[in-house]
């Protein structure tokens, strides 16, 4: 689906950590990030997540996330101070079975016939914004700090203008395998796709600029241009990879006007297997650009982020988690998240000019709404893996 950074993490997956501080001292210099877990630790929970999640036939998925989150958070510390996360895994079920069922009707609505997929598409559009901006709000308010949780203050109505047309992109990709399109939409849709470094930005924009803690709001000073200007590093650095690709092109249309012997291997499996190899490469790199840009320009009142991921670093080290994954069979990921995490945590500190402990005491608990917490709980899932 479309990637959701959040924090501490994104994508609601946790790919960055929460940086707001509530340290306890006054600041003698930038206070950092520390993570005090391990790769041989983390394997335990992960192994007896797996095999219940496994034999509960995906049930058990939703407490094996909460397990893990609150592993990685209880093991991060700030000003002699570590994170919490406190969600429920009954709405982390819930959010994972309403997805599940989207998703089952969006697969099978076409087959059925063009109206009922036209329906189930205008449904996705019409709920999936607003799915988007709730599941923000569950994960930033389930995410704690020596007592005071974080939150998320973005309106519904900035959910749509940010998502509906990435989830266009999404829908419409699908739709295009079961439908025929004419010309004009399959070149409207190229132009769609360009779009999303912007796209990208503008989400990514929305999540940070309305970050809260307690009630003290965030201050966000970029713009999606900005933001997707971490496109065109990756794109530059592609470009060998694209003129390998054109080149297996030309030798496939080559090769067919001249009848010669059919390849071992196809032209189009080469083509397709460098293609999802450049994404793959570009992703890391990508990400680790726009959080490094992202969580610099976030600020909180009397509170400065800064951010100093390398994105070569860090795509070498997804590069080496990636292979000694598949060399292990799976089994070494959780060490690669562990190494993944500490990665990113460390690269972030905080600055308090006038020092932490003046700067975190105005802030305090949000006041509760008046329909209570049961109609959040019902409306705030969280849809990650």
């Amino acid at each position: 689906m479309i990637e959701h950074d959040c924090v501490p993490g994104t994508a609601l997956l946790p790919d960055e950590p929460a940086a707001a501080p509530m340290p306890a001292q006054e600041e003698q210099g930038p206070l950092t990030f520390g993570f005090s877990g391990s790769g041989a630790e983390y394997f335990r929970i992960w192994i007896v997540n797996l095999l219940l999640t496994v034999a509960t036939l995906g049930i058990y998925s939703a407490w094996a996330k909460t397990r893990r989150l609150q592993y990685f958070y209880r093991n991060t510390r700030l000003a002699g101070a570590s994170f919490d996360f406190l969600g429920k895994p009954k709405a982390i079920l819930r959010g994972r079975l309403l997805t599940v069922a989207l998703l089952a009707a969006y697969d099978y609505a076409f087959g059925f016939s063009a109206t009922t997929g036209a329906v189930i598409v205008s449904l996705l559009l019409a709920s999936l914004p607003f799915m988007m901006r709730s599941a923000l709000r569950f994960r930033l308010s389930n995410t704690v700090y020596r007592g005071l949780p974080f939150g998320f203050g973005g309106g519904s109505g900035k959910a749509y203008l940010v998502y509906v047309l990435p989830v266009i992109i999404v829908v419409a990709d699908g739709a295009m395998e079961a439908l025929e399109f004419d010309g004009a939409l399959l070149g409207a849709f190229v132009l769609l796709c360009l779009c999303w470094p912007l796209m990208h930005g503008a989400m990514k924009g929305y999540q940070h600029r309305h970050l809260m803690y307690g009630d003290r709001k965030a201050d966000f000073a970029l713009s999606a241009a900005s933001l997707a200007r971490s496109y065109v590093r990756a794109v530059l650095l592609g470009l060998p990879i694209m003129a390998v690709l054109a080149g297996l092109i030309f030798l496939e249309v080559s090769r067919q006007q001249s009848g010669a012997k059919a390849l071992p291997i196809p032209m189009a499996t080469l083509a397709t297997a460098v293609s999802y190899l450049y994404v793959l490469l570009c992703i890391p790199w990508i990400m680790a650009r726009m959080n490094s840009l992202a969580w610099s320009a976030t600020s909180f009142p009397g509170v400065r982020i800064e951010c100093s991921m390398n994105a070569g670093a860090y795509l070498r080290l997804q590069v080496v988690n990636a292979l000694l994954t598949l060399l292990t069979l799976g089994l070494y990921r959780p060490f690669a998240a562990v190494r993944a995490w500490r990665y990113r945590i460390e690269h972030v500190c905080v600055h308090a000019p006038g020092g932490f402990e003046h700067a975190t005491r105005r802030a305090s608990r949000r006041p509760v709404a008046a329909t209570g917490d049961g109609l959040a709980d019902l409306l705030d899932v969280d849809l990650s893996w």
